[in-house]
């Protein structure tokens, strides 16, 4: 699910956030700050888009799945105005985890932080008494 593209659309340097033009508020970030217009950069993105289709099926068959059940009407609401494929690397800062086997690219931190969390607590060792147990208890995780 990982494929090489480029990128290119408005950039927020201080979001550090690409928007598409639909997201913009009076030619700025929804966040208020100044965007600019970033031409083409190479990028790795997973594609992200594949899994709508399956997501809503999962929603509709396991109406429990979303938690709080609170939630489920906005987390549906979002899915289906569409799931758009998730730039994970970047070429302009080499700050990041490398890419095997592509010297020019440099994956965001979060992609790989929290199998890293997670693995450096034992997991899968969730027994009663174990670092999973004691540092990391909750039950749910959102990614």
């Amino acid at each position: 699910y990982i494929y090489l593209d480029n990128y290119e659309g408005w950039y927020s340097v201080r979001d550090e956030c690409y928007y598409m033009e639909s997201e913009l508020v009076e030619g700025k970030a929804p966040t208020g700050s100044d965007v600019e217009w970033m031409v083409k950069e190479p990028s790795y993105f997973f594609r992200l888009s594949e899994f709508e289709l399956p997501l809503l099926q999962l929603y509709d068959k396991e109406p429990d799945f979303v938690a709080p059940s609170a939630r489920r009407n906005e987390v549906i609401s979002f899915v289906k105005s569409g799931l758009r494929d998730l730039s994970v690397s970047r070429t302009s800062f080499n700050w990041g985890v490398p890419v095997p086997d592509d010297d020019d690219h440099v994956m965001y931190v979060w992609m790989d932080a929290l199998a890293n969390y997670l693995s450096a607590l034992g997991y899968p060792n969730m027994a009663a008494e174990s670092n999973m147990d004691k540092y990391w208890p909750a039950a749910l995780h959102v990614v």
